[in-house]
């Protein structure tokens, strides 16, 4: 990787904020924000404090999100203090008129404002997902061209995933592009279904532009490393390809990749390699709903974007308010925290009381801010950018000038498909002696001081608990002494074993059988055993246990109604109700999981819903498998599994979507619970009409 100067970066960031909006105050105020957030995000890896990579058996294969150096961290970050702005011109443009000085938003500044979101939110994530952005919602490739870009991009055929999952990954970007422009852009219904944007009529007018879009939000400092001419299937391009055993060696790389898949001259390489038509033939960006404004055109006003250097002015001004603020954090007393996920306050911190916050974070957050205050107002104390296909335990920390501790714990949640959220812990420490010293006699007045005043009735209140507290202990004790037994045999799932001859008596009650032996003393058996009547091994053997497993999918938010509520079909795909055809698509590879698919693929042939091949089904059944335990006379397996519409909506379980239906059972009879339960299911949604 290419080395960044630390005094070239306030210099890169007001550049690319330049270009983004053509506005040198407004280029300087966003380079500021950026860099004052960098300082507090950069000191935790500065000083090393780097994610540990824990509970992973394939280190071959666990990562594919790139480490971001200092310039990367600043580039993501000039991306999010951008878009306040972006969204005041595009409000000013839909209005049709300038408010508060804003100037409104053109055509050209939308297509800027559209790349640079696509390039945010894949290139947070990993090389796939840029590849997919650019070939499949920036250009029209198919999705089997696609394909074979990442094929070359990724230098290694295994890790290529099925065509079902491109389309599903798709269906995520153009809901998270969606919401993020609304009403300014219109999703429509192509070749076979496919959605895709209204399309510009002119958009290869454009052309220029978006090649110069993509070198400015290509990684800097980052090589080309896709030669002029090669065969992609003799000539292997060796940094993109990693060799190594160790996930953390495979950033530098996993950067390469993102710069060989966004910089338009390799691209147009890794095109021309494949025999593919060229970027500027396969150009397709959305149509813009503008206000009033008809077309496509600005007009012919001039839309020069080359920015200009930062003035001795301007770089003074920036170095002097991010010295202020380092000032401020250094005096600030720290009392009461407010944590922030991408703008929204999601916790509060009271450090008298409790210095910790704890919550859940959708997959696509992006940026967690700790809050303080002081006479000025808030104070910004620390920062996180997550990175949630990282490892999935993960941990950073940061200490602010005045001497504060503030660690951030990351427990990323996933599925099948990859990460579906993180559970998040954000922790408080004063490290500085003297602030120490007085939280120390804070805690020691108060436990002191505050008890004298009930010293006189505190014991009677106590005294009561504790009789009362040795009173239930005692019976607990009793009730479980008499009742162990009792309990095992209401708990067990596993039937019982059958009895062999001339075995020595077994201890377990599950399989102790009614009539005693002549080996030892006969024992009576305990009311409930009693009354119980073992079933024959047959009809143990066809019980199926059902449980739901939730989950918090890519595709599930709190508030979101189109997922949790009414079933949006132009974003989300054939609902319940549409599904007759099914492709089963297996996420495990083991002999459970094809015996399981056989049994799968029988009871589909003739009934109401039917197994088809992928370009034919309505839906994908995913589902992995495994063996209940290890011991080879038990026959069970343990099965997840949930059907996916073709966007990558969770159709079923329709009642908590992102859920998944977990069996236990015999492979035969679990299929056919699956089947069953799939078919009433889509009968009760053709009954309710959706």
């Amino acid at each position: 990787m290419l080395r960044t100067s630390p005094d070239e970066l306030p210099n890169r960031a007001f550049q690319l904020a330049y270009f983004l909006h053509r506005e040198r105050k407004t280029a300087a105020e966003i380079a500021s924000r950026a860099l004052n957030k960098l300082q507090l995000a950069a000191t935790a890896q500065g000083k090393r404090l780097y994610y540990r990579l824990t509970g992973r058996s394939d280190t071959r294969k666990a990562r594919s999100k790139v480490s971001m150096g200092e310039p990367h961290l600043l580039q993501r970050l000039v991306y999010v203090e951008s878009e306040e702005y972006e969204r005041k011109k595009e409000l000013a443009a839909l209005n049709s008129q300038s408010a508060n000085g804003v100037i409104p938003a053109r055509h050209s500044d939308l297509v800027v404002y559209f790349i640079k979101h696509m390039v945010r939110i894949t290139a947070r994530r990993n090389s796939f997902y840029v590849t997919l952005g650019l070939s499949r919602l920036l250009y029209n490739y198919s999705t089997p061209e696609t394909m074979e870009l990442y094929n070359l991009i990724i230098q290694d055929p295994d890790r290529v995933h099925d065509d079902y999952y491109y389309r599903s990954r798709k269906g995520v970007l153009l809901k998270e592009l969606k919401e993020r422009f609304g009403e300014l852009l219109e999703v429509s219904k192509g070749v076979r279904g496919e959605q895709r944007w209204r399309a510009s009529d002119n958009g290869q007018r454009h052309h220029a532009l978006v090649a110069e879009c993509l070198r400015w939000f290509t990684p800097w400092a980052t090589p080309c490393v896709v030669p002029e001419r090669f065969d992609p299937l003799n000539d292997p391009i060796k940094p993109l390809n990693f060799e190594g055993r160790q996930p953390d060696e495979e950033h530098e790389v996993e950067v390469n990749r993102i710069h060989a898949a966004l910089h338009p001259e390799c691209f147009v390489r890794l095109t021309a390699a494949n025999r593919l038509a060229p970027p500027a033939e396969r150009l397709e960006l959305p149509r813009f709903f503008l206000g009033d404004v008809e077309g496509d055109s600005d007009d012919g006003e001039d839309d020069s974007r080359t920015p200009p250097n930062l003035s001795k002015d301007e770089l003074k001004l920036i170095n002097d308010l991010l010295a202020q603020e380092a000032m401020r954090r250094k005096s600030a007393s720290t009392g009461f925290l407010r944590v922030l996920v991408d703008g929204v306050q999601r916790a509060e911190i009271n450090v008298e009381r409790a210095a910790l916050a704890q919550f859940h974070v959708d997959e696509d957050a992006e940026l967690i801010e700790v809050y303080g205050s002081d006479q000025r107002g808030a104070l910004l104390l620390a920062t996180h950018l997550l990175n949630l296909n990282g490892p999935r335990t993960q941990s950073l920390a940061i200490n602010t000038e005045g001497g504060q501790r503030i660690s951030f714990s990351v427990n990323v949640l996933q599925d099948e498909d990859g990460p579906t959220g993180a559970q998040v812990a954000v922790r408080f420490k004063e490290t500085a002696p003297a602030r120490v010293a007085v939280s120390g006699m804070k805690d020691l007045w108060n436990s002191v001081f505050g008890a004298q005043q009930h010293s006189f009735a505190w014991w009677k209140p106590v005294a009561a608990f504790v009789v009362l507290a040795l009173l239930f202990a005692g019976a607990w004790w009793v009730v479980t002494n008499r009742q162990h037994k009792e309990e095992v045999v209401r708990v067990a799932p596993t039937p019982p074993s059958p009895v062999v001859p001339n075995q020595a008596p077994v201890q377990s009650p599950a399989s102790t059988p009614e009539k005693p032996t002549h080996n030892g003393p006969q024992v009576a058996p305990s009311p409930l055993l009693a009354k119980r009547d073992p079933a024959p091994r047959e009809r143990d053997e066809a019980f199926v246990e059902r449980s739901l497993l939730p989950g918090t999918g890519t595709n599930t938010e709190p508030d979101e109604v189109a997922t949790r509520g009414v079933w949006n079909r132009e974003l989300m795909g054939k609902p319940l109700n549409e599904v007759g055809k099914v492709y089963i698509q297996v996420l495990t590879n083991n002999a459970s999981t094809s015996e399981l698919q056989t049994e799968l693929q029988a009871r589909l042939a003739d009934g109401k819903v039917r197994s088809t091949p992928l370009d034919q089904a309505d839906a994908a059944l995913k589902i992995s498998v495994r063996k209940a335990t290890v011991s080879a006379e038990d026959t069970r397996v343990i099965v997840t599994v949930r059907a996916v519409s073709a966007n990558g909506y969770v159709v079923w379980p329709d009642t908590r979507r992102s859920s998944s239906w977990r069996y236990v059972g015999n492979p035969r009879f679990v299929a056919d619970q699956i089947v069953n339960d799939l078919t009433r299911a889509i009968e009760a949604a053709r009954a309710k009409g959706h």
